[in-house]
């Protein structure tokens, strides 16, 4: 433990959870903000984009087992006029290519200098220009369009959908979207002073653009805590059997290989040879991702290993630290695979 202590780390502190041979070993630093509580268990973090794969991902993963969404499907069979005023046209996009990051679409566009109305915000996206589909390029807008199909084919709020299929059903009862709605006493560290809202943020959600549709998109928006995060990749390790989306976990691989370019996508998870950030845990298998805020999760489910990283990166700014993150997660994957934590 004096090992990871010593270690510089962006933000105010971080939560971090590894698994190996069959139990969690947890360990602490920091404060939630400068004189602030201490970072525990409980100490909710903005997931930002951990909220892909966490949210999005098996939201979509159960309408799949419905049969209510197809991969093979094109983003105009689920909503008619995506993309119409463009040649190439994003409605021609198949719903595999969101999850992929090969859908021609940029990375991100910002939205919230547009406005704060999610219809106006999503036809926005809808008509986004597309060029060189099929090359990865990674994408929050992809996975903005993946949340509003979940909303339109269950007619459900998205935060709503999650909750009552993958959050009630797994025990996650401290994973929010806009935590401060649920109550203002919890347990959460402090992200970004925020130039454009003119404040600290704490409790409401970093990414701009999920801000601007209120907190709840399919890119971002969820806060979580270690506790609650465990739970969710103890069920990975186990290809989500114990809410019955094995069958869609499984097929995680199967669509990353037959794209140009790297980083490397599976279905929503990143995958090898494109986890640097785990260090030595780059090895064939193995599954991750990151979030800006400084999260990250890691597993290899053959070996039954998982390592959760949450942090808040961004705290005060995110530009003190946007170097340092990477070197920062390397480090606490090495002290993992090297056995330098407290038992």
């Amino acid at each position: 433990m004096k090992l990871l202590k010593k270690l510089s780390y962006p933000g105010s502190g971080w939560a971090l959870g590894f698994r190996s041979e069959n139990k969690w070993i947890k360990a602490f630093n920091g404060l939630v903000k400068n004189n602030g509580e201490k970072v525990k268990s409980d100490t909710l973090f903005d997931l930002a984009s951990l909220t892909k794969v966490v949210g999005t991902l098996p939201a979509c993963f159960t309408l799949m087992k419905e049969g209510s969404l197809k991969l093979d499907k094109t983003i105009n069979y689920y909503i008619s006029n995506a993309g119409w005023l463009n040649n190439p046209s994003l409605g021609d996009v198949e719903i595999h290519n969101l999850f992929t990051h090969t859908s021609g679409l940029p990375a991100w566009k910002p939205l919230f200098a547009i406005s704060n109305e999610p219809t106006i915000l999503h036809a926005n996206v809808l008509q986004t220009e597309i060029s060189n589909q099929g090359n990865r390029l990674y994408s929050d807008l992809g996975w903005i369009i993946l949340g509003h199909i979940i909303e339109k084919i269950t007619n459900t709020p998205l935060d709503q959908f999650v909750y009552e299929n993958l959050l009630s059903p797994l025990g996650m009862k401290r994973t929010f979207y806009n935590p401060i709605s649920h109550s203002d006493k919890l347990n959460c560290a402090v992200t970004e002073h925020c130039g454009w809202r003119k404040k600290l943020l704490h409790g409401i959600v970093h990414d701009e653009n999920a801000f601007a549709f209120g907190g709840v998109a399919g890119h971002a928006g969820l806060f979580s805590n270690l506790d609650d995060i465990l739970i969710y990749m103890e069920s990975w390790l186990s290809n989500l059997e114990s809410i019955g989306l094995q069958n869609q976990a499984i097929k995680v691989n199967d669509y990353f290989k037959n794209f140009n370019g790297l980083p490397a996508y599976g279905l929503g998870w990143r995958t090898f040879p494109s986890l640097e950030f785990s260090g030595s845990g780059n090895i064939e298998g193995s599954l991750g991702h990151t979030g800006f805020t400084g999260t990250s999760l890691w597993m290899n489910i053959a070996n039954q290993q998982s390592i959760i990283l949450l942090n808040n990166r961004v705290y005060p700014s995110r530009l003190d630290t946007s170097n340092s993150i990477n070197e920062f997660r390397i480090k606490i994957h090495q002290c993992c695979f090297d056995q330098k934590l407290p038992i």
